[in-house]
């Protein structure tokens, strides 16, 4: 339908476009219309400071070179968050993308928010947008060496979801 605009509102297939989400490169022009109605969204857990230096997450895998904001987020791989996001895979927190830090765990990850005011119950956003920022879920497919499809379907049935109406 995309590609054959004669063929819309017809006996099509509609896969992940019903999400917003362009089936992939390749039709990327054809989806400027298009828009995300898929979020993915976390509470921050847990806050501390790190020291310069210091070591966290499963065989202490990443160093801080600076001091920072370390958040925890209890959403991991059984959830759907894959671990192939890190090192690289960012997050929004207060509207602004910060990096995943260390081994994306079964039920958490870490999130770097260097030095901004950060508390437990501050919203993470995924998937989604925050502020002025966007990350979607042919980002995180783009950075797994996937497809768009995969990142959607493999959010697993342990996330609660939410209809939520807009305008």
């Amino acid at each position: 339908a995309l590609a054959h605009p004669a063929a819309r509102r017809g006996m099509v297939r509609a896969g992940i476009a019903v999400y917003g989400i362009a089936p992939g490169p390749s039709v990327d022009h054809l989806c400027r219309d298009l828009r995300p109605a898929l979020s993915l969204r976390a509470r921050v857990a847990a806050v501390r400071r790190v020291a310069a230096g210091e070591r966290v997450s499963y065989g202490l895998h990443h160093t801080f070179p600076v001091a920072t904001t370390l958040a925890t987020v209890p959403i991991g791989y059984a959830d759907g968050v894959r671990r192939g996001l890190w090192p690289g895979g960012e997050l929004l927190v207060g509207g602004k993308r910060r990096p995943i830090v260390g081994v994306v765990t079964m039920d958490q990850l870490m999130v770097d928010c260097a030095d901004d005011e950060v508390a437990p119950g501050d919203e993470v956003v995924l998937i989604g947008s925050q502020g002025g920022e966007r990350i979607t879920a042919a980002d995180w497919a783009r950075h797994l060496g996937t497809i768009a499809y995969e990142v959607t379907t493999g959010i697993s049935a342990r996330v609660p979801r939410h209809v939520v109406r807009t305008p």
